[in-house]
């Protein structure tokens, strides 16, 4: 292009200058109205400026102003006050030594401009991998169906895992159980104490902190869009400190290469 690597990093410095000086007209908007999201801050910053929304979003989720959502109430996604065959716990003092030896599973609740949708997760407890995942605006077994074939076509195979979730009436239908049973998973659930699914609970929080919390979806199929991009970055960028600040699917390839040298399968 003919152009000067001084050029270049001029353009550089002052597309940031720009930035530095909208955060602080963004921040003052913050301090007159706390927990104002990009739409807000962008409303209050045309009163004086013309400005687009989504470099609004941009400079906030670059400097981290924006807002965590939290819900005026809490939608209670697990039933556990049925008859079916609930599961005995076969996680609590399992020693978990690979890939596919134990999955956990959860579902949360969020919203889309008002109404209630569902999110169904399935992570691997050795490697912290996403292997399954679903979006629903109707909490049933669909939902929780549909994060399980997503995990079945997992590359590396879930099939001789064990299954940990609650004890919900969806994970005890028979068509999940039966289901699970087909991919050679055996069900395990903690009932009544919620800190038993503790790494699946976990998985929620950060989904939610740092996918749901911060992004606006127009709608059930733009949420499910967002999130499974977020699921892809969380598996292969985004580091995990127990696992040496590598992402899981790094860590879990890095693993099977290894143990694969030694004539190890999993």
């Amino acid at each position: 292009m003919k152009m000067s690597p001084s050029t270049y990093y001029y353009v550089s410095s002052v597309a940031e200058q720009a930035d530095a000086e909208l955060r602080i007209e963004i921040e003052s908007v913050i301090d007159l109205l706390p927990d104002s999201g990009y739409r807000s801050v962008t409303a209050k910053l045309r009163e004086k400026m013309r400005i687009n929304p989504k470099r609004v979003l941009r400079v906030m989720r670059k400097y981290n102003l924006l807002c965590r959502k939290s819900r005026k109430f809490s939608v209670k996604t697990t039933q556990s006050g049925h008859k079916l065959q609930k599961f005995p716990n076969l996680v609590k003092d399992l020693i978990v030594e690979q890939p596919a030896q134990v999955l956990v599973g959860d579902v949360t609740a969020f919203d889309i401009r008002g109404k209630d949708h569902y999110l169904a997760l399935l992570t691997d407890l050795f490697t912290r991998e996403n292997v399954g995942m679903a979006i629903s605006d109707k909490n049933d077994t669909v939902l929780v169906l549909a994060c399980l074939n997503d995990a079945a076509s997992h590359p590396s195979g879930i099939r001789g895992a064990i299954h940990h979730s609650d004890a919900d009436v969806r994970y005890c239908s028979a068509a999940y159980v039966m289901r699970a049973s087909e991919l050679g998973l055996t069900m395990s659930m903690t009932v009544g104490n919620v800190y038993e699914n503790a790494h699946a609970e976990s998985l929620n929080k950060t989904f939610k902190r740092q996918e749901i919390n911060v992004n606006e979806y127009p709608n059930k199929h733009g949420a499910a869009e967002s999130l499974f991009r977020f699921k892809q970055i969380y598996n292969t960028e985004r580091p995990h400190s127990s696992l040496g600040n590598l992402p899981p699917a790094v860590f879990r390839r890095n693993f099977e290469a290894k143990n694969s040298k030694r004539g190890l399968q999993f």
